[in-house]
């Protein structure tokens, strides 16, 4: 069991708030389909999994490769890899980029999931942040994706946004269920320091939500997926009933996963690495079809294996298995765990099972605090 991510970096133009790597050089985008195609090939021993549960086309806006260069990537994926039976192929999409025409095609091609970037409902706000569409093309893109034979809908949601009223997010949360959406990522405003979004903050043209204004929302929006049949099953992550996003979860529960484009990020278990960030020299580099060594590695120690199972498993609510860690790390590693783990129950956090230890409600939005107590 593993996972293929593609990363897509092209982009029309750059949302504000984004720091992934992008660029709006489409010309390239026939030369990067070729490379990826060479490094799927290259790279295919990178995985001992046996199969591929999930698949998943990341950017950027993978919505703007054409329905030729979706099918070549795929063919490719196909001729080298074996997928499990029940596949998830994701691909993320921007509202301007759905008709009835292009979901058909992903559709023919074997993709079964839509990941929509929706965002914001305010038009104002949409075009403050250089999203390219307006609401009414995200309500006819939803419209348009529920009436395919699409059943596995995710959108993408930002909330604790300046000028955005509880009221008017209780209002856009209440018009988004009128479609049928399987699964919700909702995340708050950050200011990640290589996006645009961060220079006008320190300009002072945009002023950033305070502390009490996330906690409102964050419990807002909460609140009220729960109500509406949706079951919080990581920090920012909301499904129905078997529409959990596998790829997801295989990152939150490290199954091995492959990574291919620029900056994308492979895990074995024992390693990491990551592409570099530079989309003429990966196309030159793949461009001979031998080899390829772009992209720096990193061996994980033991205690670097520990405080990633730590800092990814207290995002969910899945939690942290005591037998895991008792089995996987040495003795040093596990007395440190029990001991820490033993005085935060003590004072009220998690809740013990008979092997895990799962966050409560309270304790996901200090998860970042609880982890650093528990890493060794």
């Amino acid at each position: 069991m593993a996972g293929l991510y593609i990363h897509v970096p092209f982009c029309n133009r750059k949302c504000l708030y984004c720091d992934f790597f992008s660029g709006n050089q489409l010309y390239l985008i026939d030369n990067y389909v070729d490379a990826l195609i060479v490094e799927i090939k290259l790279r295919s021993g990178y995985l001992e999994a046996g199969y591929l549960s999930t698949v998943y086309f990341g950017g950027g806006t993978p919505s703007l490769l054409t329905k030729i260069q979706l099918e070549r990537i795929l063919q490719a994926i196909f001729t080298v890899f074996e997928l499990d039976s029940k596949v998830e192929i994701t691909i993320e999409c921007n509202p301007e980029d759905i008709n009835y025409e292009y979901v058909n095609d992903l559709l023919e091609l074997g993709i079964n999931r839509i990941s929509l970037g929706v965002q914001f409902l305010d038009d104002l706000i949409l075009k403050k942040f250089k999203r390219n569409h307006t609401k009414e093309l995200i309500f006819n893109s939803l419209q348009i994706i529920n009436q395919s034979k699409f059943n596995n809908l995710s959108i993408d949601l930002i909330y604790s946004v300046p000028d955005i009223s509880d009221e008017y997010l209780s209002y856009s949360l209440q018009q988004l269920m009128k479609f049928d959406i399987k699964h919700i990522s909702a995340y708050s405003l950050t200011i990640a320091k290589n996006s645009q979004f961060y220079w006008k903050v320190k300009s002072g043209e945009f002023v950033e939500n305070n502390e009490d204004n996330f906690l409102d929302q964050y419990r807002l929006v909460n609140e009220f997926l729960k109500i509406n049949g949706y079951t919080q099953y990581e920090l920012s992550n909301y499904a129905k009933d078997g529409f959990l996003s596998l790829h997801n979860l295989g990152y939150w529960n490290q199954v091995p996963y492959l990574g291919v484009g620029v900056t994308a990020h492979s895990y074995n278990l024992l390693s990491r690495q990551w592409n570099h960030a530079n989309i003429k020299k990966y196309i030159r580099d793949l461009n001979v079809g031998k080899s390829y060594s772009g992209f720096v590695k990193e061996d994980l120690s033991e205690v670097q294996q520990y405080n990633e199972y730590i800092i990814l498993k207290l995002r969910t609510y899945q939690g942290l298995s005591v037998k895991y860690i008792e089995r996987t790390f040495n003795d040093k590693i596990l007395q440190h765990f029990l001991a820490n783990i033993n005085n935060l129950i003590g004072i009220g956090h998690f809740i013990k099972g008979y092997d895990t230890i799962i966050p409560k409600d309270t304790d996901m939005l200090i998860g970042d605090y609880l982890a650093k107590i528990l890493m060794f």
